[in-house]
């Protein structure tokens, strides 16, 4: 995590208090001016609430938007708030598949995560998400130990060096399968040889391990099936987006081929 998003999560000033970390996960017109947003924020987790004039033509207005870090301070008696104040601490440029993984994490928040909920670490594995997301750097990484964290504070967690039923640890030479809710039950690797996982992958996993670059696709592929279970059949848009973007992508390429030859 970079040096100025540890100081951005940090107690602010007291002239300041009333202020609160967060950032904007969701938003849909609500009246002429005004916008509902789906905060995630330090305190409270995923809090819902109108902000007035956010659709306004005045730059603060313009810059009010997703993985962008404000800093806001909210009233109100029922689960909608109201937004008294916001500031922009300073702006996030996503492009690409990389805007793309973060409206996937997202989605994921406002799906999963219930209201009130304090969720400080996962605030801040989201926070080091977009810190990968922005500089392009480790971003599988990062959104794997984001989706861990989530199933983790979900109550949902995910315990990667026990074997079910036996309870005995995890063999690094093994073979296993995954079963939502329940975990890894060791299998016949010949039984397996594609749709198994390897012990050591997942040593690695629980080792917070994610070096490997095989060891991130174990990562997702288990994640993928937890998450699926929670989300149930209702598909993600964001993933349905993402394989318009690889398909559109796919055929700009082949197009500049034909061009070419």
């Amino acid at each position: 995590m970079s040096g100025r998003s540890k100081v951005w999560v940090m107690m602010i000033s007291n002239h300041r208090a009333e202020l609160s970390p967060a950032y904007i996960l969701h938003s849909r017109k609500y009246r002429d001016t005004s916008q509902i947003v789906e905060l995630l924020t330090l305190k409270e987790g995923r809090v819902a609430a109108v902000m007035r004039g956010a659709r306004g033509k005045k730059k603060k207005h313009q810059t009010a938007q997703p993985f962008c870090p404000i800093l806001v301070a909210y009233f109100g008696r029922s689960d909608l708030k109201t937004i008294a104040n916001w500031e922009v601490s300073y702006i996030n440029l996503l492009q690409g598949e990389n805007a793309l993984i973060g409206l996937y994490a997202n989605e994921l928040l406002v799906r999963l995560l219930g209201p009130f909920e304090v969720v400080e670490r996962l605030f801040v594995a989201y926070q080091y998400l977009l810190n990968a997301l922005v500089k392009d750097d480790e971003t599988s990484q990062a959104l794997r130990y984001f989706e861990l964290i989530l199933l983790e504070d979900l109550g949902y967690g995910i315990t990667f060096d026990v074997e079910v039923p036996t309870g005995e640890p995890v063999r690094p030479d093994a073979c296993y399968r995954y079963v939502a809710a329940e975990g890894f039950y060791p299998v016949d690797s010949q039984r397996y040889p594609n749709g198994g996982f390897r012990g050591d992958h997942l040593v690695d996993i629980a080792n917070k391990d994610l070096s490997r670059e095989e060891v991130v696709l174990t990562a997702k592929q288990v994640t993928r099936v937890a998450l699926a279970s929670l989300l149930g059949d209702k598909p993600l848009k964001s993933r349905e987006v993402f394989k318009k973007y690889r398909l559109d992508m796919s055929k700009s390429l082949l197009s500049d081929e034909k061009d070419k030859s």
